[in-house]
């Protein structure tokens, strides 16, 4: 049975969930660094918290930056880290269509995938690659990544993609009245599988635990932890630039 849904991210502001039409809401959890990392939505932890209180299954994903595999695994674990207060009925996606990887081999960007993916689902998450049918077509070998689902965008009217998906992004340009009362753009979305029965089925994304969840003020704590932890790294990132940068100067 196919289900509609719809993914969003702070850009969308702030929505209101309990008029949303929707039979499942995939969120951005942030987005990854060059070399490892990765900041959190500034709307992740209240979307969530939202579309729970709603009653909307929901999952994430994670826009990539990451120029490496070493840098995707880490970015992997930092999401799952995260995760890990949760249980996310629909799978953790990572978003691989950035312009950045245009200029790299294909070769490249499918091991940078694929240290994600497979990370992620050696931290216990059933783990799926987004991206666009020209993408998948010209910047991925899409056999290595076989394995991993696929939510495939195509804004065409159809599918081009011709291999297995499962769920199609099929428009960028949505209106819910929930949303900016119908005049913010939402992308729209249908998934062939019913994902909440079998992650529940696999014991994935959390509901392979039988410990109770951690309270609403643990989750943000948890976050808020992360996000200064985002800082303090971003930090280190400037000043080991700053003397890269003056040790150029010194050259010069």
């Amino acid at each position: 049975m196919e289900r509609y849904g719809i993914d969003v991210s702070s850009h969308q502001g702030a929505i209101n969930w309990q008029k949303v039409t929707a039979d499942f809401a995939i969120l951005r959890a942030g987005w990854s660094w060059y070399q490892g990392g990765m900041n959190i939505d500034t709307r992740f932890i209240e979307n969530v918290a939202g579309a729970q209180a709603a009653g909307i299954p929901w999952g994430v994903y994670l826009y990539a930056y990451d120029k490496t595999p070493a840098a995707a695994r880490i970015a992997a674990n930092r999401l799952a880290d995260l995760l890990d207060t949760y249980q996310v009925p629909y799978p953790v996606y990572y978003d691989m269509e950035d312009p950045q990887y245009f200029k790299t081999p294909k070769a490249d960007n499918t091991a940078i995938c694929k240290a994600f993916l497979e990370t992620i689902q050696t931290r216990g998450y059933y783990a799926g690659l987004y991206t666009f049918t020209s993408f998948a077509r010209s910047y991925l070998d899409m056999e290595q990544l076989a394995a991993y689902d696929l939510w495939i965008a195509d804004y065409t009217g159809k599918v081009g993609w011709t291999g297995p998906y499962g769920m199609w992004q099929r428009s960028a340009e949505g209106r819910l009245e929930a949303i900016g009362g119908g005049k913010v753009d939402v992308d729209l979305n249908t998934a062939y599988k019913d994902y909440p029965t079998i992650i529940r089925a696999a014991g994935l994304n959390g509901f392979g635990e039988t410990e109770d969840l951690p309270a609403k003020d643990d989750l943000s704590a948890r976050a808020e932890a992360l996000a200064a932890d985002n800082e303090r790294l971003m930090q280190e990132i400037a000043a080991l630039e700053e003397k890269i940068a003056a040790a150029r100067r010194a050259l010069d």
